[in-house]
C-alpha cells in the first residue's frame, strides 16, 4: 500500500480541494500536483492573476494565502500507476484534524473519483461540496470546460 501525503492546510483555511491520491510522481517528488502534465499549479496561478511559480514553497504559500488547503480522499491505497481507475484498495483518510483546526465552508473536489468518494461516504455534513474537472494531465482535452 502506497501513503498519501499530508495535509496542507492552517487555522485560516476555508477552502478545501481534494484530490483522490497523489500520482507516483507527487509521492517522488513529495509534492502535490508533482507531475508537470497536471494543470493545476498552473490553473491556481492565473485564477489569481499572478506569475506562475515553480518553487513549491510559493506554491504552498499561494494557496495558504487565499485560504485555501490542499488533501486527498485517500490516506492508504494500491493503485498501479496514477490513474483513478487504477485502484485496488483504499482507506479514506480522517478529516477531523482539518475540520477541527479550520472553519472549511467549500470542498472542492479535483476530479469525478475524489467527488464520487465524498459524496458516497458522506465525509462532509453541511459543507458545500462543488465537482471540478480533473487537473490530472489525463484529462487536459477538457481544457477549455475547465477555464468556464
Amino acid at each position: 500500500m502506497q501513503r498519501g501525503l499530508d495535509p496542507i492546510f492552517n487555522k485560516d483555511t476555508r477552502i478545501l480541494i481534494l484530490g483522490s491520491a497523489p500520482s507516483e510522481m507527487s509521492l517522488k517528488k513529495q509534492q502535490y500536483y508533482g507531475n508537470n502534465g497536471n494543470q493545476f499549479w498552473k490553473m491556481m496561478f492565473a485564477f489569481f492573476n499572478v506569475p506562475f511559480e515553480t518553487d513549491y514553497d510559493k506554491r504552498v504559500a499561494l494557496l495558504l494565502d487565499h485560504q485555501i488547503g490542499l488533501w486527498d480522499v485517500y490516506h492508504l491505497f494500491e493503485r498501479d500507476g496514477s490513474l483513478d481507475t487504477s485502484f485496488k484498495t483504499v482507506e479514506l483518510n480522517d478529516f477531523s484534524q482539518i475540520l477541527t483546526q479550520a472553519d472549511i465552508k467549500l470542498i472542492i473536489t479535483n476530479g469525478k473519483k475524489a467527488y464520487d468518494e465524498v459524496l458516497e461516504n458522506n465525509l462532509f455534513s453541511d459543507i458545500t461540496i462543488m465537482p471540478c474537472i480533473s487537473t490530472s494531465g489525463a484529462a487536459n482535452g477538457y481544457m477549455e470546460k475547465r477555464r468556464q
